[in-house]
């Protein structure tokens, strides 16, 4: 697995997340020798002080250790983080530049199953924070997402970001590709995944748009009532 840069990465109202979009400049702003020092440390190969001093950043910013952080499923995370009951945007784009940067950790010493799941989680908290987010223009972490989403590419992703990637896709007005995604789970036929409730309603959503709206999407009216057909045919 190639290796990453580490970038520089709460709302409680939809009005917070509209004015404050760029998350990651702000925790740039507030970490941002944190990070110069674990990149310092890496650079000179000290891969056991950086884990070491990502360590202390989770203990001082988040109360949690970094073996605590990989030992649980990221929607526990997601509700430690979160603020009475309502998700904190910061909070999760700073639990992804960690998971991140650990996994660059691994990545530089060839131990890419290590980082493959590092990458993956920390995809996993981008993503919420764009679902979550009102306004996308400008949000800078897109790019991020799609920067990671091209180094996981050779990879299989969990069925559960494969779920994440079809709401993700359809919020930015991506259809062609969350059909994609939507198909690549229904073919799996797994029970945790109801695609056949999930893609009806999203081609119901589809074909309440516009033509130029679908369009937009690189999708047409056509398609939806052809997708949905063949989605109820591979549930029948």
């Amino acid at each position: 697995m190639p290796s990453l840069a580490a970038f520089p990465c709460s709302s409680l109202t939809e009005k917070r997340l509209m004015i404050n979009k760029d998350y990651i400049l702000r925790i740039a702003e507030r970490f941002g020798k944190e990070l110069a020092i674990l990149l310092h440390l890496r650079e000179r190969s000290q891969f056991e002080e950086a884990l070491i001093h990502m360590d202390d950043l989770y203990l001082n910013s988040l109360g949690l250790t970094i073996g605590f952080v990989n030992s649980i499923s990221e929607e526990v995370l997601l509700t430690l983080i979160s603020t009475l009951g309502a998700m904190d945007s910061e909070k999760c784009l700073w639990v992804a530049l960690l998971l991140k940067t650990e996994g660059d950790i691994y990545d530089d010493q060839g131990k890419s199953d290590e980082a493959y799941y590092r990458y993956v989680k920390s995809l996993y908290f981008s993503i919420e924070v764009v679902l979550h987010t009102t306004n996308l223009d400008g949000l800078t972490i897109l790019n991020e997402i799609e920067d990671m989403l091209n180094i996981l590419e050779e990879y299989e992703l969990p069925l559960k970001t494969k779920n994440q990637l079809f709401r993700y896709y359809e919020r930015l007005g991506n259809y062609d590709k969350a059909e994609d995604a939507l198909f690549d789970i229904a073919e799996m036929k797994n029970d945790n995944f109801n695609m056949l409730a999930s893609g009806t309603t999203f081609y119901e959503r589809l074909l309440s748009k516009s033509n130029a709206d679908l369009a937009a999407g690189n999708f047409s009216r056509e398609e939806a009532k052809e997708g949905l057909s063949e989605l109820q045919r591979k549930y029948e």
